[in-house]
């Protein structure tokens, strides 16, 4: 049976922001007070405004320093470089363009073999809070140009663009295969629900009408997001609209269909506040609990293991078989591994399934099996992270973090 359970997983969830100025030692003490033990996702904030006067030396110190830091204490770091933190990147922003590509340059040199726990990094470092708006910078041709030098990246971190029209622009060849091999980038939507267009994240004419190249309404990237949150995180911040009635059944639907994997728990608090009041109405164990709760345990992956079998092969070993099926809105974006294990007082046995977990979409079953030829004792069913062994917890009941398939008993010997 699925538990209610909080998961506390890796690459998911609610994450707050955690601001620093390049040029200045952060002060741990304060992040620290500030840490929740239930959210495995940070949102590492670096105002980069006086990186044209610091030395670049020190920036890559403070840089480095934070992000071992979160490591220590296993939260997964979402990083996003801007000029401005205030809103105002039009006064904050270096005058030349060539400073900004020397910047992107910096940053991507910085994290060369120092970026283990990043899972995520927001934007070309232009516009209002590095959301790539409102500044005298911002061109199709100026993102690709940064975007050539945050694709040097370690391959193992996602990037994110803030408009689905503006992942389509750096991906043009997308519209000529629809292939997504080798694409890393997700969305960061810092406007859902804000309005009818997300606070300008959609546009208002149909794709056949305005073509690959044009913001699209929202029904069609609505689905252009759920393409992409296939193989590429989608997150952001959640925006209340006073001006119309709040829809919980909507808001679920909206989340699941573009399929989100982070949301900041800070903002907006109003927001927050109405999703802890709200009622979510569904067919599944959550029906008659707060709308927060099922977007809680349901953000990014949600593995469950609904059914186990066993049966003896040609060779006379057992062969043990799991159903897992993925409740939650998004995959799994990093490879995991799947353990089937029989322990008894005396030996225990052990297979590992690789890349188990990859690739099942919301709402999709996938089998599993392993054949053992131990014959006696408890059977378990867990999963880790390949990148540092890490648990990913299924939401079923679990035994030091191991979900019970059952028991095996060989009365013949």
């Amino acid at each position: 049976k699925e538990t209610k359970e909080v998961l506390i997983n890796p690459l998911r969830g609610w994450y707050k922001i955690f601001y620093f100025n390049i040029n200045e030692k952060p002060d741990f003490h304060e992040i620290e007070s500030n840490l929740d033990d239930e959210q495995m996702l940070v949102m590492a904030f670096a105002d980069i405004s006086s990186l044209p006067d610091c030395d670049y030396d020190l920036a890559k110190n403070n840089l480095i320093d934070i992000l071992k830091y979160f490591e220590s204490k296993e939260k997964d770091v979402i990083l996003r470089f801007a000029y401005d933190t205030k809103g105002k990147a039009l006064e904050e922003e270096p005058f030349s363009f060539k400073t900004v590509l020397e910047h992107a340059k910096w940053i991507v040199e910085s994290l060369q073999n120092n970026s283990r726990n990043v899972f995520i990094v927001q934007g070309l470092i232009l516009g209002n809070w590095g959301e790539m708006h409102t500044s005298k910078h911002i061109s199709d041709e100026n993102f690709r140009r940064i975007y050539a030098f945050f694709d040097d990246l370690d391959k193992d971190i996602y990037l994110a663009v803030r408009k689905p029209v503006q992942w389509r622009l750096l991906n043009l060849n997308f519209s000529k295969t629809n292939d997504m091999t080798g694409i890393r980038m997700g969305i960061f939507n810092d406007g859902m629900f804000g309005s009818i267009s997300d606070l300008g994240t959609y546009g208002s004419d149909s794709k056949e009408d305005v073509g690959y190249r044009s913001e699209w309404n929202v029904n069609d990237e609505v689905d252009f997001i759920n393409m992409i949150s296939e193989k590429c995180p989608v997150g952001g911040e959640c925006v209340f609209d006073s001006s119309k009635e709040f829809d919980s059944k909507s808001v679920a639907e909206r989340l699941r269909k573009t399929g989100v994997t982070y949301l900041n728990i800070e903002h907006d608090k109003r927001f927050i506040e109405t999703l802890k009041k709200q009622i979510y109405s569904g067919a599944d164990i959550f029906n008659g609990d707060s709308l927060f709760e099922y977007v809680t345990a349901h953000l990014g992956y949600r593995f469950i293991a609904k059914k186990a079998t066993v049966k003896k092969d040609r060779e006379g070993l057992l062969c043990i078989s799991a159903e897992i099926e993925n409740r939650g809105f998004a995959p799994i974006y990093q490879n995991a591994d799947i353990y089937i294990e029989i322990v008894n007082q005396e030996i225990s046995e052990t297979h590992k399934i690789t890349n188990g977990l990859n690739g099942i979409l919301p709402g999709k079953t996938t089998k599993i099996s392993a054949s053992f030829k131990q014959k006696n004792g408890i059977v378990f069913l867990y999963a880790k992270r390949q990148s540092d062994g890490r648990m990913v917890f299924l939401a079923n009941e679990r035994d030091n973090g191991k979900t019970i398939l059952g028991k095996l008993e060989n009365r013949n010997e």
